[in-house]
């Protein structure tokens, strides 16, 4: 179990996802609209192979903005998955970065991609965990 988690750990910081759309100038806003192409952009400039960005909400030729379009993806960001072959165990944190497999699940018209900001309630509230004063998300 501690082998999983430091892996995780180890992944994580490697992958530094926010960092890297920020470095792009892709930050979460309530009010400015992206393309696919800069997340992948932003992305596989970094990782060294272009990851899955998947989007959920609603479809773009269902909005207002997309009415009359035949591009039927999805409009709001809510997943980067990153594919690699690991040399060796996972947990020594030696992989080579690979392309991801199939298509985004996001629309790729222009400006049609939302990346919102945390609302308020949208973090989960966080406890002390066995008495210890560690706080967990649950």
């Amino acid at each position: 179990m501690v082998d999983f988690f430091e892996t995780v750990i180890l992944y994580n910081s490697h992958l530094n996802t926010y960092q890297w759309l920020a470095d792009s100038d892709i930050v979460p806003s309530n009010s400015t609209t992206y393309t696919l192409s800069d997340f992948e952009e932003a992305l596989s400039s970094e990782y060294g192979a272009t990851p899955y960005v998947g989007c959920s909400g609603a479809r773009y030729n269902e909005t207002a903005a997309g009415k009359g379009s035949l591009d039927n993806g999805r409009t709001q960001v809510s997943e980067m998955w990153y594919y690699f072959h690991v040399n060796g165990r996972p947990q020594d944190g030696h992989s080579v970065p690979l392309e991801r497999t199939g298509s985004s699940s996001c629309a790729k018209t222009a400006g049609a991609i939302h990346y919102y900001e945390r609302a308020n309630g949208s973090v989960r509230a966080t406890a002390p965990a066995h008495g210890n004063g560690t706080a967990v998300g649950y």
